[in-house]
């Protein structure tokens, strides 16, 4: 059985994850970048809405357990692939206004330029202690975890979170899923690797998820307007 979320926490929907991939200062490389003053801009929007930014393993506790319900207008700020521009530009931005953020990263990568700069385990480390939450974002990242076979899919679990623990200093039991796909056996691969919560890109609030190990998120860069009037709901 894959984790629930709380009964008690099910029925008092009131937090909303939001996914940015990488902040840049000028032109865009993917589609999917943020430039600066995007970005900023977005988060004056999310305060005008009155977002209440949290930790994640503040709400993570709440779904699994039903104990401390945050605040109505509750979000959590996500980056996945762990791209320089995260700690270049978010994370200066996220710490000045307080806000803790969370950062999905793929291991195979950390510390490795592709066509983009990946943060190093140092970086991690720095941006954990300025209040961001570091979790896998499985080893290879994998354009689409359900194409794996058995043997493949809990390896790329596994061993993201062995090497996590070793590049963090201690164990890391939340996931992302690459691209944000996933279907049950992909949940119970991770939940069978040790994860007990894992974030998807399917937009809801996160009470109104299906279970810990598929954890609702709005992409910003396809619905970030639906996910503000949600909070001003």
């Amino acid at each position: 059985m894959i984790l629930p979320i709380n009964p008690l926490a099910k029925r008092m929907p009131r937090t909303t994850f939001l996914v940015w991939h990488d902040i840049v200062p000028g032109s865009k490389l993917v589609w999917f970048d943020t430039t600066i003053r995007e970005f900023e801009a977005q988060l004056v929007r999310l305060e005008r809405a009155g977002a209440r930014p949290q930790r994640l393993d503040t709400i993570a506790r709440w779904l699994t357990t039903g104990v401390g319900a945050p605040p109505e207008r509750s979000v959590v700020l996500c980056f996945d692939d762990n791209t320089e521009g995260i700690f270049r530009y978010a994370y200066p931005i996220l710490k000045k206004r307080g806000w803790p953020f969370v950062v999905s990263a793929h291991t195979a990568y950390v510390g490795v330029r592709t066509s983009k700069g990946h943060n190093t385990w140092q970086q991690l480390k720095t941006m954990e202690q300025g209040g961001a939450f570091i979790v896998s974002q499985t080893h290879t990242h994998p354009p689409d975890l359900r194409t794996l076979n058995a043997s493949q899919l809990p390896l790329e679990m596994i061993h993201s979170r062995q090497l996590m623990t070793t590049g963090l200093g201690h164990d890391v039991r939340h996931l992302t899923y690459p691209s944000g796909k996933w279907d049950a056996r992909v949940a119970q691969a991770a939940q069978n690797a040790g994860y007990v919560l894992a974030l998807t890109e399917d937009h809801g609030r996160a009470e109104g998820s299906p279970h810990l190990l598929g954890i609702r998120r709005y992409s910003t860069h396809k619905r970030f307007d639906e996910a503000v009037q949600q909070l001003k709901r």
